[in-house]
C-alpha cells in the first residue's frame, strides 16, 4: 500500500506548489519555460476553481506530488473532457504506484468522460505509464499561438 491521497492545492502552499513547478518545467518533460510571474497567473486559475482543478499527490501524508487539469468541452469528445496539463511526482516518489492511482481517481469521476494529455515523446517513463492505463496517440499535431504579450 503506497498510502496514496489527494488534496486541493489551497493558497497556503502556494510555495510548495511553486518549487514543484519549478522542477517540472526544469526536468526538459516540457518544451515551455515559465517564469514565476507565469506561474502566479496560473496560480490564481488554480485557487478559483473555475476551470482549474488543482491537486497535491500525497503518500503516507507527505505531498509527493502535483496535477493540475482543465474542464472543456468537446463536439468530438460528446461532451465534457479533462484535460490533464501536467502531472509531476517527485522523484523518490516514483515507482511506487501513485500516478496509476491518480489516474484511477481522475477516471472514477462523474464530471467528465474523456481525458486528454500531452506528452513529450522522449518522456519514456510517462509514456510507458499512459499507454499501461490505455492512453492512445491521438495522432494530431498540437498547435498554439500566444496572443497576448
Amino acid at each position: 500500500m503506497n498510502g496514496f491521497s489527494i488534496e486541493r492545492i489551497s493558497a497556503d502552499k502556494k510555495q510548495i506548489y511553486f518549487e514543484m513547478s519549478r522542477d517540472f518545467y526544469a526536468s526538459g518533460v516540457t518544451n515551455s519555460i515559465i517564469d514565476d510571474s507565469g506561474r502566479e497567473k496560473f496560480f490564481k486559475e488554480i485557487l478559483s476553481g473555475e476551470i482549474v482543478k488543482g491537486y497535491f499527490i500525497l503518500c503516507n501524508g507527505e505531498i509527493a506530488g502535483y496535477s493540475v487539469c482543465c474542464l472543456s468541452a468537446s463536439q468530438e469528445a460528446c461532451g465534457r473532457l479533462l484535460w490533464l496539463d501536467e502531472l509531476y511526482i517527485k522523484p523518490q516518489f516514483r515507482g511506487k504506484g501513485l500516478g496509476t492511482e491518480f489516474f484511477a481517481f481522475l477516471e472514477n469521476s462523474d464530471e467528465y468522460e474523456y481525458i486528454r494529455l500531452e506528452v513529450e515523446k522522449e518522456n519514456e517513463r510517462a509514456m510507458k505509464l499512459y499507454s499501461s492505463l490505455g492512453y492512445k496517440d491521438a495522432e494530431y499535431l498540437s498547435l498554439y499561438k500566444k496572443t497576448k504579450r
